[in-house]
């Protein structure tokens, strides 16, 4: 699987477009979660979101190629 993403002619690396659609996702999380009340039943909020951007990086990671595959030319 090829490693970056063509944007009319430009090839732009796959990880940093992984991470900007991880990084709005966990800041999507992230608020749900404030609303839910749920930072009072966690014990380190920075350590959780961090670990959460870092899962959803990851999955991000290994579903956004086929999903783009032949969308982005």
């Amino acid at each position: 699987m090829n490693g970056e993403y063509a944007v009319a002619g430009v090839l732009i690396a796959a990880a940093p477009v992984h991470a900007c659609v991880a990084l709005v996702l966990a800041l999507l999380l992230h608020r749900l979660l404030i609303v839910w009340g749920a930072y009072r039943w966690i014990w380190h909020p920075v350590l959780f979101d961090s670990a959460m951007f870092v899962v959803i990086w990851a999955l991000a990671s290994l579903w956004l190629p086929p999903l783009l595959h032949g969308w982005i030319l």
